[in-house]
């Protein structure tokens, strides 16, 4: 057999046995926790402190339309202006095609 199609051959082999392997570290779904504020929460000072974490720290986060940065281990931290009465806070994971959305809805009132 000729030494390029051995070669070939055998590249060809090792692809198909390495396709699987390729795009493992996206296995896992993208997941996000938010864990502070709590959803319900009554706070008395603005602006309030969103934190959390996200599976992937190479995702994309958005809270409330404007992009955060995420820290190592998924670590984010953000803090979020409220107007008195209800306010939604909504954050937005994205990695590739995939997306998770969590909202954290809270009360201001204003400490006097």
């Amino acid at each position: 057999m000729n030494k390029l199609v051995k070669f070939l051959m055998i590249f060809l082999v090792i692809s198909l046995l390495a396709l699987p392997l390729v795009g493992c570290a996206d296995a896992e779904p993208l997941t996000l926790r938010i864990t502070t504020p709590t959803d319900g929460a009554a706070i008395s000072e603005s602006p309030v402190t969103l934190e959390g974490t996200v599976s992937d720290e190479k995702a994309t986060l958005v809270v409330n339309g404007r992009k955060t940065f995420i820290g190592k281990g998924g670590y984010f931290q953000k803090g979020v202006t409220l107007t008195e009465g209800e306010n939604t806070i909504k954050v937005v994971a994205t990695r590739g095609e995939e997306t998770v959305i969590k909202t954290v809805t809270v009360t201001y009132t204003p400490s006097k």
